[in-house]
């Protein structure tokens, strides 16, 4: 069997470096293009997204571009941007992946939602309600990708000619990016003690088991539709903090705050949980921090 070709967009952010990666030491042919790569895919264009496709002729494209600055999408000039990369960006890939018949994995994000549902949501949760200007360009390029699918069944979608996957995921940590870890275990050092919310719940992820399940669509080709991966269980960004300390052998105190105590632009879900209920069995967020920090 022919080893299948897959182009990763954005493959030099946090994710794409990470599945690159993983896609080569299993002996995929990888092909790679960023928006700073002389010659890469601007997404945002449809006739730059078309060359790369033809040149490519990939069986999958993963797109992990996008623009994730949640506060500078606020502004409005930047909102424009933000608007171009994560709406327009996922519309001009689904038409190009039904043309060129390649199957697409779209990764997307907890903020679409915003009701703050402490049981979580699960794949086919409805309607999309963002707090904040990035959360709403994110929920509008899904919404494009449904469109080009010709619509949605709980969360599989109609037309399965392409296959098509949205994977939405929430607080991602790695390797290659300055993120809430790398952040923490700065200011442990620098500081007598840490303030950290006791009021936004997240479902860690990391990036080298979102790359696994990414994985497992290319290799497995399960039904198109929504997907949703993060780390099973949950915990505040206070509790958090303490477990990377602890890990990571500091004794800095963390302290409690709540959101309000930051002057942020943008307003942030205090609850965010990711219910999964179509990927084989994922990793608790413990143990994936575990393994991250261990790896350091």
């Amino acid at each position: 069997m022919k080893s299948k070709k897959v182009l990763v967009i954005g493959s030099h952010g946090l994710l794409g470096s990470t599945l690159v990666k993983l896609l080569k030491e299993k002996g995929y042919m990888v092909f790679t293009s960023d928006i700073s790569d002389e010659g890469g895919i601007d997404i945002t264009k449809p006739d730059s997204v078309e060359k790369q496709f033809s040149k490519v002729k990939p069986d999958f494209v993963v797109n992990c571009a996008a623009y994730t600055n949640v506060e500078a999408c606020e502004d409005p000039e930047q909102y424009k941007i933000a608007y171009a990369v994560n709406a327009d960006g996922p519309r001009n890939l689904a038409v190009a992946s039904i043309n060129h018949n390649t199957n697409l994995i779209h990764i997307s994000t907890d903020y679409v939602f915003g009701e703050n549902s402490e049981r979580g949501y699960e794949e086919s949760h409805i309607p999309y309600s963002p707090l904040n200007k990035y959360g709403e360009t994110k929920a509008e390029g899904e919404t494009n990708i449904i469109k080009e699918m010709e619509g949605i069944v709980e969360s599989d979608f109609i037309s399965q000619n392409t296959l098509s996957y949205i994977v939405r995921t929430s607080a991602l940590f790695g390797e290659g990016a300055t993120n809430f870890i790398a952040k923490i275990l700065q200011y442990a050092k620098e500081k007598e003690f840490l303030e950290v919310v006791t009021d936004e719940v997240v479902s860690p992820t990391y990036v080298k088991d979102l790359s696994e399940g990414i994985i497992y669509l290319i290799e497995n080709e399960p039904k198109g539709g929504i997907y949703h991966y993060s780390g099973e269980g949950s915990c505040t960004r206070n509790e958090f903090a303490k477990e990377i300390l602890k890990l990571a052998g500091i004794d800095t105190p963390v302290k409690p705050t709540t959101l309000d105590k930051f002057n942020r632009k943008a307003k942030i879900p205090n609850v965010s949980i990711l219910k999964n209920t179509k990927f084989p069995e994922i990793r608790r967020w413990e143990e994936m921090l575990e393994d991250f920090l261990i790896q350091k």
